[in-house]
């Protein structure tokens, strides 16, 4: 067990090598997802970004009651979404201000839904956590932890 744990820090040290730019602590990580979580209703949707793959994983940001239950202070103990467990494998994380999600029903499928979430206002609660390296569209905020 030992080896594992040595084996995959020398990966993943080796891996976030890789970026040129590193902007997130564990404390950081923790303060803004305790942020997202004491204003869970403005959040719709929040992708999550890992290090390993290239792909956008949903991540449900939990009311700040629920919040223990799917953060720690080094992570995320809610693995469900097949992402990261730890804030150090956090790539970014980005919030849509518009998706669209396709309701089939059986052989129909029903005129698609299109959502909407204030991108801005999200990044407003977040700026008091302190200087982050976030960009801001029309289409998306991205918070960064590494680039």
């Amino acid at each position: 067990m030992i080896d594992e744990k040595l084996k995959y820090r020398a990966k993943l040290t080796k891996k976030l090598d890789t970026f040129s730019g590193r902007y997130m602590s564990n404390t950081k990580w923790s303060k803004l997802f305790k942020v997202l979580s004491q204003n869970h209703e403005l959040i719709g949707k929040c992708l999550i970004k890992d290090v390993w793959d290239n792909v956008l994983r949903e991540i449900r940001i939990p009311r700040i009651d629920g919040y223990s239950v799917v953060f720690n202070e080094k992570g995320i103990n809610d693995t469900m979404t097949g992402g990261p467990t730890s804030f150090k494998e956090i790539q970014w994380i980005e919030f849509p201000s518009k998706w669209t999600v396709n309701r089939p029903m059986g052989q129909q499928i029903l005129e698609s839904f299109t959502y909407y979430q204030d991108i801005s206002e999200i990044s407003n609660k977040i700026a008091g956590i302190g200087e982050l390296e976030i960009e801001l569209s029309p289409e998306k905020l991205i918070v960064y932890g590494y680039k």
